[in-house]
């Protein structure tokens, strides 16, 4: 019986060996689930590619670890992942052209609230009614040039001179497109210039925003709290474009269903590094949530925020932060409310990034992506174009290869594919175990020899 589990085990052993000494094949474009043509123009020891959509949707890992670069001879060729920034231009300043206005007695009207004239001694007039008129102070007219950028204006800054003594008031912004109708953009804003010794603070800006009205406004109205005031304003501008470098984000679109009349549940095909969410209302209204989160349908949920959704005079709920890692699924539970029949639509946001690869080979390149076994192979940029050679060669100047049509590649089976040290795991395992039932067996084996001993002698 000895040699019988000798025998046993040695066969054991040659069947692991295999799966133990296993090599790592190259990749091929096999290996990945779905891929896109690469169209090269331009001569370039390296083309810089953007990803399109699919591929963060529909890659096994956040982290992008499953995309690869092929050329036309299935061999993998280096590249980097580059997170997409976008240096945004320096500050420009926009002046405006300012006229000071005089304001009449507070009119009271049965009808329509209170009513106030702002009148300009260039024969310039303004109208505002409305409920919570009260005596204005010190106003000004300020037209906007026809070339600013009002996407990008952040900021309202004036100017005065240094008062003789310290300065500190309110105003309140209001701005119209044709110098009939005013909306109110800003109330209360604090300004001041104080001085203390040979220190002096001055708070002259204003936070504004001319992208998130319906009509464009060309004109701003600025009404002070007080009649009269120890400063006069002497110049006024917008600042548009503050220098900064912003991570470019792509928009997810996730799948989203409501599970009851207080609540839905959205998800995307696979875990998301998401940075902010952004919830959207179809219908005109607010909506109390509480929002939470979970990095795979197995976990549990986990508390995100509590805010209120709105869609409002055309305006929206800002975009939702989150920094949690890995998200796929997101739950959405209304506070003493019901859904709306239209479940809002939920939108992840996460960098997107940028695939430098070294044209290596010849093309038609093929971009790859889709691999649960697949590893990390993006190399770092130093390793892809030294520094010096980046002055003439820099990334963001590289040419660009388009992502053409779709070509068909191993299918949705490499979703669930293994790594070889997974499988050598597996191996390993399958060994141990076998090794257990073996020794089992001896055992048994051996109590029953035992035991007939016994009887035999007994």
């Amino acid at each position: 019986m000895k040699w019988k589990i000798a025998i046993f085990t040695g066969a054991l052993w040659c069947a692991a060996l295999p799966g133990l000494a296993q090599e790592t094949a190259p990749e091929s474009p096999q290996d990945y689930a779905w891929g896109r043509s690469l169209t090269t123009t331009a001569s370039s020891p390296w083309y810089r590619v953007a990803l399109p959509d699919d591929v963060y949707q529909q890659s096994v890992w956040p982290d992008l670890r499953d995309v690869r670069v092929f050329n036309h001879q299935g061999e993998r060729v280096p590249f980097t992942l580059q997170v997409q920034q976008e240096v945004q231009p320096a500050p420009k300043e926009q002046a405006l052209r300012l006229f000071p206005l005089a304001a009449s007695p507070v009119e009271k009207q049965s009808d329509a609230g209170e009513r106030v004239w702002l009148r300009s001694p260039e024969g310039y007039e303004i109208k505002l009614e409305g409920e919570r008129i009260n005596a204005p102070g010190e106003s000004y007219l300020l037209v906007l040039p026809d070339n600013v950028q009002r996407k990008g204006v952040t900021q309202l800054q004036l100017g005065w001179d240094k008062p003789a003594a310290n300065w500190q008031g309110k105003a309140s912004l209001y701005y119209s497109s044709d110098m009939k109708e005013w909306d109110l953009m800003q109330e209360d804003a604090p300004l001041m210039d104080v001085a203390s010794g040979n220190d002096r603070l001055t708070l002259n800006t204003i936070n504004i925003s001319l992208s998130m009205v319906i009509n464009p406004p060309r004109y701003l109205l600025l009404v002070f709290d007080k009649p009269q005031l120890p400063v006069t304003l002497t110049r006024a501008v917008v600042i548009e474009n503050p220098q900064s470098t912003e991570i470019t984000n792509v928009a997810l679109l996730a799948a989203g269903r409501a599970t009851s009349q207080d609540q839905a549940i959205y998800h995307w095909d696979s875990p998301q590094p998401i940075t902010s969410i952004s919830l959207s209302l179809e219908e005109r209204g607010t909506l109390p949530v509480e929002i939470a989160w979970r990095a795979s349908a197995a976990e549990a949920w986990r508390p995100l925020t509590k805010t209120v959704l709105w869609n409002l005079d055309s305006q929206i709920s800002a975009p939702i932060p989150v920094a949690v890692g890995n998200v796929q699924e997101i739950q959405v539970t209304t506070v003493n409310a019901h859904l709306p029949k239209i479940v809002p639509q939920l939108t992840g946001l996460r960098p997107s990034q940028t695939l430098i690869f070294n044209a290596q080979g010849s093309g038609p390149y093929i971009l790859a992506w889709g691999n649960k076994a697949a590893q990390t192979a993006a190399t770092d940029l130093d390793a892809l174009i030294p520094a010096a050679l980046r002055q003439k060669h820099a990334p963001e100047s590289l040419p660009e290869a388009w992502v053409g049509e779709e070509v068909k590649l191993g299918g949705e089976t490499r979703l669930k594919a293994t790594s070889p040290i997974e499988q050598r795991s597996q191996w390993l395992t399958g060994l141990v175990w076998a090794a257990l039932v073996l020794g089992v067996l001896a055992l048994a084996w051996m109590a029953l020899r035992i035991w007939r001993e016994v009887k035999e002698k007994a």
